[in-house]
């Protein structure tokens, strides 16, 4: 097994909770009269939020360069979002399919997308400069 699988096991779980986080609060939005996409947005935020520390710390391991890599993280987020919104756009608006289960299907496309640009930039490790002497 190659370094990336173990790694992208542990996204999938760190990931799993915000996905999870995520999917509750899209249902709940819903089931309160929240238009989908609104909801989407919502569930959509705080999953990151969710999934951003859980995989900073237990995925990557990384602990420098919070800040920074947190707005790389919300940028791929806002990436994956964008896919989301635009594939919710055409299974629910197009294709007719209830919303629960396209947010359903949604969802492994954007996680490997998000996967693979967060491992390749958000927390990639950051060479030290070394002082010069």
């Amino acid at each position: 097994m190659t370094r990336t699988a173990p790694q992208f096991l542990r996204y999938l779980a760190c990931g799993g909770t915000g996905v999870g986080v995520d999917y509750a609060t899209f249902l709940t939005l819903g089931a309160v009269g929240l238009h989908y996409q609104a909801a989407n947005i919502a569930g959509y935020a705080l999953g990151t939020l969710v999934s951003f520390l859980l995989n900073r710390m237990l995925t990557f391991k990384v602990h420098d360069q919070v800040g920074r890599r947190l707005a790389l993280f919300l940028a791929v987020a806002a990436i994956g979002w964008a896919a989301s919104a635009l594939l919710l756009l055409v299974l629910v608006g197009w294709a007719g399919l209830d919303e629960a289960l396209a947010k359903a299907a949604t969802l492994p496309m954007v996680a490997i997308l998000q996967f693979t640009l967060n491992r390749r930039i958000t927390f990639r490790a950051v060479p030290v400069e070394t002082a010069a002497p």
